[in-house]
């Protein structure tokens, strides 16, 4: 078993611009935004960098996931990304970098309703980990 260290996370709560057709939003952070981050989390070695894309079309199903609840609440939002740094440093770093100031933080005009979005910061810790346990 590996064991597990702490790591510092940021989490997203997204929400896409007021007016932007949902497909579009998911394609748009998969791909474009996506492409303009992922070589600079490499660079400064961030050990994680996951979405979860919340659709309408997933959500009508919802209820049948907890048939035994009288009512499930819906996110209101469209998705959650999730990005592992090291330690503090390294989050402090990817955000004063050049191409994160000139082309990843600018982007965010693109997709994000910015008043509407959240942003969480704590510790993260991993159970599980390519189906093995992780001891903490």
């Amino acid at each position: 078993m590996a064991e597990s260290q702490r790591l510092f996370a940021v989490t997203i709560s997204a929400k896409r611009k007021p007016g932007m057709d949902e497909d579009a939003y998911h394609k748009y952070i998969s791909q474009t935004h996506a492409g303009h981050l992922k070589h600079l989390l490499v660079k400064n070695r961030i050990v994680d960098y996951t979405m979860q894309h919340n659709t309408s079309g997933l959500m009508k199903d919802i209820d049948q996931l907890f048939p035994n609840l009288s009512s499930v609440n819906h996110s209101p939002y469209d998705g959650f990304i999730t990005i592992v740094f090291r330690d503090m440093q390294d989050y402090i770093n990817v955000k004063n970098d050049p191409h994160y100031l000139s082309v990843v933080n600018p982007d965010h005009a693109n997709f994000a309703d910015g008043p509407s979005t959240m942003m969480s910061f704590g510790w993260f810790e991993r159970h599980v980990a390519g189906g093995q346990l992780v001891e903490g």
